[in-house]
Order: C-alpha cells, then structure tokens, then sequence
C-alpha cells in the first residue's frame, strides 16, 4: 500500500452488499477482502470460510486467499487493503486474534440479535487498533461493476464460482464446458477456442 490510510470510504452499493453478506451467514462469520484508491473502498472479493466445517464462529483464510486477493485487485487496478469479517454477537472490534493476523487494516461487520448493528475499520499500529473514520458515501460518479458471468439459461455465476464448478467437475471426472472465443481482430480464420 503506497501510503499510511487516515480514513475508509465506501459507496452505498458497496456498504448494502457486506451488510446483506452478513446478515445472509448469520449466525456464522463470513468475510472476505477489501481493495479501492485513495481510501475509497471500490471492490469486494467475499470468500468462502475455509474453517466452515470445523468451527463456524471463526472466520479462517489461508495464504493462498491472500495471494488470490493481491491478484485480483491489482488485475482490477486497485490496491489491496485488508480482509473485512463479522462479529455476528460481538463488537465491530479486532480481537486478538484478528490482531495477531499481521494485517495492517481490518474491517469488521458487527451483528446483534440477528439484527445489523455496526461496521468500523481499523489500522493496527504496534498491535493496538485505532478506529478510523468510515464514511459512506453516494453511488453517484463511482461505476460499479460485478463480475458475474451469465450462462444460456441466464444463471449468473462468480468467477470464482465458475472456478470452483469446473474443478469439481475435474475432480469428479466430469465434462466441463467452455465457451468458444470469438476470433481476435486480424484472426477472423483462425479456430481457436479455450482449453484447459
């Protein structure tokens, strides 16, 4: 991250979307990665609770989700900022826990009674958080994309759900279809299709 972060942003679409993801996993945690400009937060990458079989009150990553989430926000041209995870009966407070991660912001989404309580950010400064300032802000003059692709019977998966079903199909041993690709410009002979 190029510079030291005073305060977080984030547009309303953006806001509804982590707050519906929590109330939808309630009573459990869920989370996922956080990146944007200038302290604006303009792009969500939710992740599946790698710890969901074991212990749903805990929100667990692994490295490799934190090497997923750098990819991801560089390919979209934003910087990484921090994972983001709920507290469905606690405060929208770091523990100890989230702390000792080494991250150096954290987002957390806090719930009572089933209900929507608060969401605070934090930057860790030599393992003490101090709260900093989240605005929400208009959807007006930010343009929001979801990355979803739509298949023929208009189902619309992730990138990352297209992911996970083609490599259950390969595990499964069963067949997996791609789409053709359109020739590029200057290729309009050319048959080449994706494989994998």
């Amino acid at each position: 991250m190029s510079s030291l972060i005073k305060e977080f942003s984030i547009t309303e679409k953006h806001y509804k979307i982590l707050v519906k993801q929590g109330l939808d996993n309630l009573p459990y945690e869920t989370g996922g990665f956080l990146g944007g400009k200038d302290g604006v937060i303009q792009g969500i990458l939710p992740t599946f609770n790698k710890d969901w079989d074991e212990n749903k009150d805990v929100y667990m990553l692994y490295q490799e989700d934190l090497t997923r989430a750098y990819t991801f926000f560089k390919k979209h041209k934003l910087e990484y900022y921090c994972v983001y995870h709920t507290h469905p009966n606690g405060e929208a407070y770091p523990s100890q826990a989230d702390i000792s991660t080494g991250q150096r912001y954290h987002a957390i989404l806090s719930y009572k009674n089933n209900t929507f309580h608060s969401f605070n950010c934090f930057r860790i400064d030599n393992n003490v958080p101090m709260q900093l300032p989240l605005k929400i802000i208009p959807d007006k003059g930010y343009f929001s994309k979801d990355l979803k692709k739509s298949s023929s019977n208009d189902v619309h998966d992730s990138e990352e759900d297209i992911l996970n079903k083609r490599m259950n199909n390969i595990m499964n041993e069963k067949p997996n279809k791609y789409d053709k690709l359109a020739p590029k410009d200057g290729e309009l002979n050319s048959d080449f299709s994706t494989f994998a």
